[in-house]
């Protein structure tokens, strides 16, 4: 895994302990509406501004129907658009993992036969425990993210997951950690056969975010120090919207769902939510390069270099993320 080099861990790492693996999904189906759930199906909104991207065109949609299902999907059991809480986190985060990638040494192939069955042990084990460490960052910063959205549960239809971070009521300092504690987390999954967790095949995060080009951290409060870093240091980091704006992340599809235009389709998703339900114009993004693929989707779909880089001189490889914006 190259350090700072996705929005991924766009995302970079806090450990944390490994007490984030206990909770689970409660046996509770995606499509049933009579009590509480953890995964939400956005098609059980109330707030029609909530469910706009339903009741959009096909072709806006594509491979969602009028529900928030997955077309042609074979099961009885059909993958569902909804927005996740607390308890989904861990499937999501290994699912991040899986789609990104983490392990930290591959054998070379110059070794002999020999060779590598004396070396792979230890570079197993070193792999795993890269794993594991990548599996609890991704996991403690999902949750630091969504942390003023953690625990509310009042609201029995769910609508206020899908709320603008509540950033116009607070001083501008204050309005930074709410809207980095707010994120909304977008998943395209259901309940496995055994009812005691979730597979998910797609994700993608929305949060608000200032727009001076730097690609954020898994813990909001590292972000805060590595801006106040630039500041002292004279470093020219004034964002290009003076206001907070939405910020599209962690966008990944699992490798036996792609080719269904799933990625698409989770992007447009989040464009409706951050127009119709939060009131933005725009929408920004950061994209590795050399991912030609990502970088073909969000071109197509309309995003533009904004042709600055987040660029002190300690961002290495990160000052060559690609920095784009949209116009919603």
């Amino acid at each position: 895994m190259k350090a700072r080099k996705y929005s991924l861990l766009g995302v970079l790492l806090q450990t944390t302990t490994c007490s984030a693996f206990a909770p689970t999904l409660k046996s509770k189906s995606l499509l049933n509406q009579s009590g509480p759930l953890n995964l939400v199906p956005i098609s059980s909104f109330t707030d029609a501004s909530k469910r706009t991207f339903l009741t959009a065109s096909d072709s806006y949609r594509k491979c969602l129907d009028d529900d928030g299902k997955l077309r042609s999907d074979d099961d009885g059991n059909p993958y569902i658009i909804c927005v996740a809480e607390e308890d989904d986190l861990p499937s999501i985060s290994q699912l991040t993992i899986d789609a990104f990638g983490a392990d930290a040494i591959t054998l070379s192939k110059d070794l002999s036969p020999l060779e590598q069955s004396l070396i792979n042990p230890g570079v197993s084990a070193f792999n795993a425990y890269s794993n594991l460490v990548a599996f609890t960052d991704v996991l403690s910063g999902l949750r630091q993210r969504m942390k003023h959205r953690i625990g509310n549960t009042n609201d029995d239809s769910k609508d206020h997951l899908l709320n603008a971070p509540p950033v116009k009521s607070v001083n501008d300092v204050d309005a930074k950690d709410v809207a980095a504690k707010s994120s909304v987390i977008l998943a395209l999954a259901r309940e496995k056969s055994d009812g005691n967790d979730i597979e998910a095949i797609a994700t993608v995060e929305l949060r608000l975010q200032p727009t001076d080009c730097k690609i954020p951290f898994s813990q909001p409060w590292f972000d805060q120090v590595e801006r106040s870093l630039a500041k002292m240091l004279n470093m020219n980091v004034e964002p290009k919207d003076m206001n907070l704006q939405p910020y599209l992340s962690n966008l990944c599809v699992d490798e036996s769902a792609r080719g269904r235009q799933i990625g698409k389709a989770m992007c447009r998703c989040v464009e409706k939510i951050a127009k119709d339900a939060w009131g933005y114009e725009k929408i920004y993004l950061h994209v590795d390069l050399e991912n030609v693929a990502a970088l073909n989707l969000y071109k197509t779909e309309g995003y533009e270099d904004v042709g600055s880089r987040w660029n002190p001189f300690w961002a290495g490889e990160a000052a060559d993320i690609g920095y784009y914006v949209k116009r919603l």
